[in-house]
């Protein structure tokens, strides 16, 4: 079935529910937003996100929507220059290598957190090795399995000792690729705070702090004025939560709000046309995943994994939900990646083949959750997937979950047996991977030695060829292994009001402090 018939199918079903939720969504943003369209002039910025937030603690959450607040009120020790792609130093003053195993971090002498501390290199150790805590099961420890010390030598130098080399530590010190970045928290503030106050009270050393947060409603950023570093435009940012898609985009063309993310495709040139706002895009979008959990039954059987996926006609469902605005890929990496193997496909839609492989196997059931409004056109490809899948054999029920929740569940791998979650591979390595395929990792949808072993071979290799070349092994492997059914990158296209204007440098990064204002 192609993905335009399976969605028309679905209308009349989805109509009512949209109308309700559309009246629902318009009065919560003008309940969260009382103010004017005025109001980006007078350099307050209304945000609209497409999910809500989790927990606003940067070891623990690896979140898309967290990361959109917490990239405001913390910050990293280096970051990358969107023109040359290169790593310069941030909270940083410079960093190199000692020897093969030893990085060496120099720090800003002049940086200071919200309440007035200043940063030292003590803070520094603090943030690695809370990450690194085993019993905190941070998003991020993945990533970071190779320090083996963190040396404060003085208040500000820092070194990192590694077990054995890693060529791309240093990538994770800065903001960009979502899980594996190392935010740098106060160790004074942190230290004796509880799971949940560690979230609710977050504090680090950016341009914005946070002035309130509604749970479930609204927060409130503020511009940091004793901040380090350049001060911002907008002196305020006040974020919503609309998770449909026909709401926020009529709460921007309404004025409710000024900046909405998640653009819908079918609405690009409807923002285009009006006369308060205007599109801003970048090709570099989430790449998203659909993986399956091979850790449990049904999908610990390869034969059911193999049916799932050439279930699915990817390429028609690409084309059919996101047109120039998207590309079906063949490995969970984006082709920005340097070690990115083009000649893997995606795999062949075979639904013949499919039905084969589920002959004689017990009729399978699966109870899944489902985003709707947190990725690009995400409710519209779940319901194509479980179309697609129950023409085959499998039987779905499915039940939407607001992303909050839902990403907490994907983080205590309890998510459901497949979810689309995207991911960010802006820091341009393939080792992103580890973050949801590593045994180790709290998102791993696989227990596999050998990928351990592979990744662990390429996380050492110093020899960039030579590295290149394993990861290329461990793409081939995660295919022939089908732990990723589908892989697709969708653009991040942003809706802005014309007083507000900005560039997308990273795609997901929407950076608050490099808005600018609009004279009309």
């Amino acid at each position: 079935m192609g993905v335009h018939s399976t969605i028309a199918s679905h209308l009349k079903i989805r109509h009512g529910t949209h109308v309700a939720l559309l009246a629902l969504g318009v009065a919560l943003a003008s309940a969260s937003f009382p103010l004017t369209h005025a109001a980006a002039e007078t350099s307050v910025a209304r945000i609209a996100l497409s999910g809500g937030l989790d927990r606003l603690d940067p070891t623990m959450s690896a979140n898309g929507t967290d990361l959109v607040i917490m990239s405001q009120i913390y910050e990293t020790l280096l970051e990358i220059d969107p023109q040359t792609g290169q790593l310069t130093p941030k909270l940083a003053e410079s960093y190199s290598a000692k020897s093969p195993t030893v990085w060496e971090i120099k720090l800003r002498r002049d940086v200071k957190f919200q309440d007035g501390t200043p940063m030292t290199a003590a803070d520094v150790k603090f943030t690695l090795e809370r990450i690194l805590d085993r019993s905190l099961a941070s998003a991020h420890y993945s990533q970071l399995t190779s320090i083996a010390e963190v040396r404060a030598i003085d208040d500000y130098t820092v070194e990192i000792e590694t077990a054995a080399p890693d060529p791309v530590l240093m990538r994770r010190m800065q903001p960009i690729g979502g899980s594996g970045r190392v935010f740098i928290a106060s160790k004074a503030h942190f230290e004796g705070l509880s799971p949940e106050e560690a979230s609710n009270q977050p504090m680090g050393t950016g341009p914005y702090r946070l002035e309130s947060w509604q749970k479930g409603a609204s927060l409130t950023l503020v511009r940091n004025e004793d901040y380090w570093g350049a001060k911002p435009e907008i002196e305020k940012g006040v974020f919503t939560f609309i998770p449909e898609n026909a709401t926020r985009v009529n709460a921007l063309l309404q004025g409710e709000v000024d900046v909405i993310q998640r653009l819908p495709i079918a609405d690009v040139e409807r923002v285009k046309q009006s006369q308060n706002a205007h599109v801003v895009a970048s090709p570099n979008g989430l790449v998203h995943t659909l993986l399956v959990d091979s850790t449990k039954a049904p999908f610990d059987d390869i034969d059911v994994r193999k049916a799932f996926a050439h279930a699915l006609d990817v390429e028609d469902m690409v084309d059919g939900l996101l047109g120039e605005y998207g590309r079906a890929l063949g490995v969970p990496l984006g082709p920005n990646v340097l070690q990115y193997d083009e000649s893997i496909e995606s795999y062949a839609y075979d639904p013949e083949l499919s039905e084969s492989l589920l002959k004689g196997k017990a009729p399978i059931k699966l109870e899944t959750f489902t985003s709707d409004g947190r990725y690009v056109n995400d409710r519209d490809f779940y319901q194509v997937i479980n179309a697609q899948l129950g023409e085959v054999g499998f039987d779905i029920s499915s039940q939407t979950l607001e992303w909050g929740r839902f990403i907490n569940m994907m983080q205590n791998r309890s998510g459901g047996p497949f979810y689309i979650i995207g991911w960010d591979f802006g820091e341009g390595d393939a080792s992103k991977i580890n973050s949801f395929l590593e045994s180790s990792s709290a998102l791993s949808v696989t227990n596999d030695a050998e990928y351990d072993r592979l990744v662990a071979l390429a996380g050492q290799e110093i020899d960039e060829a030579k590295r290149t070349e394993i990861w290329k092994q461990v793409q081939q492997y995660v295919h022939d292994q089908y732990y990723v059914a589908a892989v697709w990158q969708a653009s991040s296209i942003y809706g802005f009001s014309k007083t507000l204007d900005w560039t997308a440098n990273f795609g997901e990064n929407l950076a608050l402090s490099e808005f600018k204002l609009v004279r009309q």
